[in-house]
């Protein structure tokens, strides 16, 4: 059985088919690494009796979509008969349309995709796939006020400059995003909000850019941009696992391919895990990672630097199997429901607030139907 992979990659307003294919490396060669790489990551797996397709969506130059074009590398798809046919997106919103039509069965997404495709698509959510805060940091050049004036706030040991020094800023974020949700988080300890700053619409890249080139004061990076030379002429000025801001990404489905594809749904959750597992199992097994991550993203047209990479792998690590039995079976502080739910109702009530939902989308999101563990259980089973 071959395993097919699929690339859409999200430009503007299009999606854009990339097509590769392999060197000429001889067949017997190949097949003995995929061979002792299958059987030293998923030797634990059982295979599926009959080959079944699934059609598995991936985001870019994120971890979480790594690890299936790891599954892939690691020959675990053929390992255990399972037709998986990978698709790499650009965006989570992108990906939910593609679940919704049918085109893409599974697959993990962020915040955004998480709520749009619950709440606007009925999309089911199966398990948490990899942490998605840690590279959410607002940078400021050396030598601003901000930096200048120090760590001086008790409550946010990391977080730079006082109030009256943030206070009528402009700040330059994709307004709406995980960055506007941690920066009002942040804003909070300094006892501010986002009505005490001027916040200005600017994608990522060309605030990288701009921050490099002294252009922007104060501006919101995330994914692989705070882990490299962005450092040596500008400071972190605020971090979200300093503010306290918790965010992951979600496995989902439909609910018509969890009734029509159980065992498919079952044996991908599993091979995530143990490629999970493999990963960070040794450091040799890390570091082939990070090189095959450098490779997945240039087929997709990605820039990346290993440095930046290995920063990737390490504060935006997927999770495990154990992390997600006890995050799906841990209580909220209020006890309402679980550390899952509540690590995605925070940011919901934030985009409430700012009018990007309505307050019965929370009924909606809060719905039982939307939330099914019984993958996980299935697999703590095992």
């Amino acid at each position: 059985m071959s395993t097919k992979i699929k690339k859409f990659m999200m430009l503007t307003m299009s999606i854009v088919m990339l097509t590769g294919c392999g060197g000429n490396t001889e067949v017997e060669d190949v097949s003995a690494v995929t061979h002792n790489y299958a059987q030293e990551a998923f030797s634990n797996i059982e295979p599926l009796a009959e080959a079944v397709t699934l059609n598995i969506g991936s985001l870019s130059s994120s971890t979480h979509g790594f690890n299936n074009y790891l599954i892939e590398k690691l020959g675990g798809f053929e390992y255990a008969n399972l037709d998986g046919e990978v698709i790499v997106f650009g965006s989570g919103p992108i990906m939910v349309e593609a679940m919704a039509s049918g085109d893409c069965e599974v697959g993990p997404y962020g915040l955004g995709g998480t709520l749009a495709g619950t709440i606007g698509q009925d999309m089911v959510n199966i398990g948490a796939a990899s942490r998605d805060y840690h590279a959410l940091q607002i940078y400021a050049p050396n030598d601003s006020p901000i930096v200048t004036a120090g760590q001086v706030t008790p409550s946010a040991p990391e977080l730079y400059g006082t109030p009256e020094l943030w206070k009528g800023q402009e700040i330059f974020i994709p307004v709406g995003t995980t960055l506007h949700y941690m920066l009002s988080n942040g804003l909070q300890h300094l006892g501010l909000t986002t009505d005490d700053v001027k916040l200005t619409h600017m994608e990522v890249p060309n605030i990288n850019t701009a921050l490099r080139a002294g252009q922007c004061d104060i501006g919101g990076l995330w994914t692989n941009y705070p882990y490299g030379t962005i450092n040596e002429k500008n400071t972190a000025i605020m971090k979200a696992n300093d503010v306290g801001t918790v965010l992951v990404t979600a496995m989902a489905t439909s609910q018509s391919i969890i009734d029509e594809k159980p065992e498919a749904l079952q044996k991908w959750m599993e091979l995530y895990f143990a490629a999970v597992d493999w990963t960070y199992e040794s450091e040799g097994n890390l570091n082939q990672a990070i090189e095959w991550f450098m490779e997945w993203n240039e087929e997709n047209g990605i820039p990346s630097v290993k440095e930046e990479i290995a920063a990737h792998m390490q504060y935006q690590k997927c999770y495990t199997l154990e992390e997600n039995i006890s995050m799906f079976n841990t209580l909220s502080e209020n006890g309402k429901y679980n550390l899952f739910m509540e690590y995605n109702v925070e940011p919901l009530k934030f985009y409430i607030e700012q009018g990007n939902y309505k307050p019965e989308d929370m009924d909606k999101f809060l719905d039982p139907i939307y939330l099914n563990n019984t993958f996980l259980d299935n697999l703590a089973g095992k």
